[in-house]
């Protein structure tokens, strides 16, 4: 319903316009009657009301015509006197024209309407006092009713100006609410879309490793099983550890999901020897070199170094094979923690290098960013098909990120 009034909106001025016509056509048929003989007297009057009513029905879809209209019918009066009009009323119409004027413009086009609503009041107060003969014994009472017309035109605009700065308001609050709304569901999609983002990365994370070290000991426990079957044993164990720590990180990850902030901690660096060790029983083989004390890291920090590492670790064991080399270095000894992990393969050659644009290197290169530090990967050139990860997470307050 409220849709229908807005859309026939641009109605209500016309439907004013053809019932002021109708309305006072009907009221005024008496005395000016369109006779043969009387239309030289009676044309300039009708003349007079078609235009204002015309004037009305234009004055918010063309308030400059509106105006001119309006002056049109003044001059037309003051040259042909039998177009004015004797009852007075009638020049009400001009307060509907000055009044929706005044509400439909702005700047320094109120201005201009204003000028036009007082200078409609001074002329209509000097047709009516020649046409009624009101003043003509007293200069006073002429000059109040000159002041009257005026101030009446000037009362009109003001009701239209306060009226149009209403409506004008009430628009601009209504489109800042739907605004605000519109802003409020982008920022809570984004942040739906990157929880979502975040939830697919940690469990990228989790499970990749977790995968890649249990594929590693099947196909070791497979090759193994005829010629060696004492080796099936320890596979099968490290497999098993590997699926129960990994079931433990995801049921970690949902709780801290639907559970309270203070929840269950992710891992962090006291973690790195049992994640060394498990990706040491796939088959990677690791040397760690570790310098300083604990740097002042946050829990989150941590978490960024402890899953750079378990990436790096993963596609070194998924890239390069078992049998692979890889050197981890991680020096706590400035403001941060300063990581390198250089991996190689096992047999001379090249191994086909991580995806740039997989999200294993993407979401490390975003972990080292979101923990205010940077990451850099790509071919070791001083190891031929080695590849090479460096990272720095700064300490607390000094970060190096900029934007």
């Amino acid at each position: 319903m409220r849709s229908l009034l807005r859309r026939s909106r641009w109605l209500l001025e016309p439907a004013i316009a053809v019932a002021f016509f109708v309305v006072l056509a009907i009221a005024e048929t008496g005395r000016h009657q369109l006779l043969p003989g009387a239309l030289r007297s009676t044309v300039p009057f009708w003349a007079a009301l078609l235009v204002l009513a015309c004037t009305i029905g234009v004055s918010r879809l063309s308030p400059i015509a509106a105006m001119g209209g309006g002056t049109a019918v003044l001059i037309g009066q003051l040259l042909f006197p039998s177009g004015i009009f004797e009852n007075g009323l009638i020049y009400l119409g001009y307060a509907i024209v000055i009044g929706v004027v005044a509400a439909t413009v702005g700047g320094r086009m109120r201005v201009v309407a204003l000028a036009f609503a007082v200078g409609a009041g001074v002329s209509i107060a000097g047709l009516l006092s020649w046409a009624q003969g009101i003043g003509h014994t007293d200069a006073g009472a002429r000059a109040l009713f000159f002041v009257l017309c005026a101030g009446a035109g000037a009362f009109a605009w003001l009701l239209g100006t306060l009226a149009g700065v209403w409506m004008r308001t009430r628009r601009s609050e209504k489109e800042l609410a739907r605004t605000t709304a519109e802003l409020r569901s982008a920022e809570a999609e984004t942040m739906v879309a990157g929880e979502r983002e975040r939830i697919a990365q940690d469990v990228h994370d989790i499970m990749a490793n977790s995968l890649a070290v249990i594929l590693a000991q099947a196909d070791g426990a497979r090759l193994l099983a005829d010629d060696r079957p004492a080796s099936v044993a320890p596979s099968l164990a490290t497999i098993a550890d590997t699926a129960r720590a990994s079931l433990t990180e995801v049921r970690v990850l949902i709780e801290t999901l639907v559970g309270e902030p203070g929840g269950p901690e992710h891992p962090g660096l006291a973690d790195l020897d049992e994640l060394i060790a498990r990706m040491s029983d796939a088959g990677l083989s690791i040397s760690i070199e570790r310098f300083g004390e604990s740097a002042n890291v946050t829990p989150a920090q941590e978490l960024a170094v402890y899953r750079i590492v378990q990436e790096g670790l993963t596609n070194a064991l998924k890239h390069a094979g078992s049998g692979a080399h890889a050197r981890l270095a991680l020096d706590e000894r400035g403001d941060g923690i300063a990581l390198s992990l250089a991996s190689r393969p096992a047999a001379a050659g090249v191994a086909p290098p991580p995806n740039p644009a997989g999200r294993g290197v993407i979401g490390m290169r975003e972990r080292a960013r979101f923990a205010g530090g940077w990451l850099d990967a790509g071919a070791d050139e001083d190891q031929p098909g080695g590849y090479l990860v460096t990272a720095y997470i700064p300490a607390v307050g000094r970060s190096t990120v900029t934007a």
